[in-house]
């Protein structure tokens, strides 16, 4: 029932910090001429009969949402991503006019599952609702559930990948949860957190190599699956390897950094260097003091964790934050990649600080 109530508690915080700073997207609704719009956006890959415009990322996913869910190939528009998300942005333009409601579902999804991680590693109810609380009121998250980017939707299939793995165990859960995971956004993030986790279960010997190789399989056939409409169209013509190389390259052309570490850096002091103009010093209007000071906590129990006993869930969880920092090294600073580790960060924190607290009374 406590659990019951938490959970309701946080749910309602969302909302409300939601209804008051971002009422604009309750009120939002599609409107067609954005799709003549994208038509003529620096997305299209050809020279369009009309002035180049250049939209936010966001609208760029919501049009390429709408044509995907009315009968276009996905690998046609925003090939970049892969398209799971962005259909599910363009299925609640059909239903609800708003694409809005699906990162506010994904918020929630987000919550429930860290609140559920905290719980199983840490036993405690008062880390579960600490650490979901910190992210509740995090500004990037707030910013981000309230936008059409695709990196909250990474997070929530993240998690649930990461739950199907280490705690449900259901093999066929754990594939489709991977190929929604590599089917929501750019899977080099993805296959970060693929190697890490499995390095772990195979230090741990909790893995087996059939099962690993079946999960792959299975999250395979769920990426073909997504990509229907792009086999349907082109047949024999569409390679889905192929086409994955393709967006590989493309990622390795647009999304390198002029500045080794500027991610790290941006974590920590809420300021990157820009790659375009003048190139100099912007800041990050999501960023957060906790953001740092749980980085140096995480580094702390890391280093505690693995000296105090066997390696367990409780550093990797505390390590996955460090590493995929390092790991954002060579790309372009984005504070949105910043939303795929907050809740191992957060979880963490709240899990050291109270089980200090604890020992010293």
């Amino acid at each position: 029932m406590k659990r019951f109530f938490h959970i309701t508690i946080l749910f309602v915080l969302f909302f409300l910090i939601l209804i008051f700073t971002k009422p604009e997207v309750f009120k939002y609704k599609f409107n067609n001429n954005l799709i003549k719009s994208y038509l003529c956006s620096q997305d299209i890959p050809y020279e369009p009969p009309c002035k180049r415009l250049f939209l936010s990322d966001s609208d760029i996913h919501i049009a390429s949402g709408y044509l995907y869910i009315n009968g276009n190939d996905p690998a046609s528009y925003n090939f970049q991503h892969p398209p799971l998300i962005k259909y599910l942005f363009g299925l609640s333009i059909n239903l609800f006019r708003n694409p809005y409601y699906v990162n506010l579902l994904f918020g929630l999804g987000l919550i429930f599952l860290t609140y559920f991680i905290a719980l199983k590693i840490y036993k405690s109810e008062i880390v579960s609702f600490l650490s979901s609380l910190l992210l509740v009121v995090d500004p990037l998250f707030i910013n981000i559930s309230s936008s059409a980017l695709l990196d909250i939707g990474q997070a929530f299939f993240l998690l649930l990948y990461f739950v199907s793995l280490f705690f449900i165990k259901n093999i066929w859960l754990l594939g489709i949860s991977l190929g929604f995971l590599l089917a929501s956004k750019f899977w080099g993030g993805s296959l970060f957190f693929l190697l890490l986790f499995w390095f772990f279960g195979f230090y741990k010997r909790k893995i087996e190599t059939k099962k690993f190789l079946f999960h792959l399989l299975i999250a395979f056939i769920t990426l073909c699956f997504i990509y229907s409409k792009s086999f349907i169209d082109k047949g024999e013509f569409f390679n889905i390897m192929y086409f994955q190389l393709k967006v590989f390259k493309y990622w390795l052309q647009h999304s390198t950094t002029t500045m080794f570490g500027a991610n790290l850096v941006l974590f920590l002091i809420g300021s990157f260097k820009s790659w375009w103009g003048n190139k100099s010093f912007s800041r990050s209007d999501v960023w957060s003091i906790i953001w740092p000071i749980s980085f140096f906590i995480n580094m702390f129990a890391s280093y505690f964790y693995s000296k105090k006993s066997a390696i367990n869930l409780k550093f990797l969880v505390s390590i996955i934050p460090i590493l995929y920092l390092f790991y954002l090294s060579a790309q372009a600073p984005f504070s949105r990649y910043f939303i795929l580790i907050l809740p191992f960060l957060y979880i963490t924190t709240t899990g050291w600080i109270v089980n200090k607290y604890k020992f010293y009374n």
